[in-house]
């Protein structure tokens, strides 16, 4: 049932309808060429691009949940799914925070971006989950609290 559900939100989600960003100026001076290899007989053919995967760290994220049986098994295909499920958050995520900065016309994403797309994005209580979650992470391994400003004192 569960695998059900998250083919359900991987199959409909709106990020499967390709939106069109907005065209970039060229510079003249550069021209990016694609990379190719050659093949033996000596035709060109393009490198494949390659694409973000989290089943390394989705197999680890399942392994350190159940502490009780460590051998945690996913077969191929649901590994699949929630991977697929995990680049589309992601990509709806970093695309709702680049639309946010460029509307506010800046030129650095920030992590009050992040955390409006989040806002935007998710429902309300897993947002405030994922919130919370994402401020400790930062708080462990950033250095910093990132939902409020520390105020300056003055002496005198």
């Amino acid at each position: 049932l569960k695998l059900q559900f998250l083919y359900f939100i991987a199959t409909f989600s709106p990020n499967l309808q390709k939106r069109k960003m907005p065209a970039r100026k060229e510079k003249k001076e550069k021209k990016v060429s694609k990379k190719v290899k050659k093949e033996e007989d000596g035709e060109k053919r393009r490198k494949k691009s390659s694409y973000a995967n989290y089943n390394t760290y989705i197999h680890r994220l399942m392994r350190k949940q159940d502490k009780k049986d460590s051998k945690v098994q996913i077969t191929a295909k649901g590994m699949a799914i929630v991977n697929s499920f995990v680049v589309d958050l992601f990509d709806r995520l970093a695309g709702e925070a680049g639309r946010l900065t460029t509307h506010a016309q800046v030129k650095t994403l920030s992590s009050k971006a992040v955390m409006a797309a989040v806002k935007l994005q998710l429902p309300k209580e897993l947002a405030t989950h994922a919130l919370a979650a994402g401020a400790s992470a930062v708080g462990t391994f950033g250095g910093g609290d990132v939902t409020k400003p520390k105020k300056s004192k003055k002496k005198n």
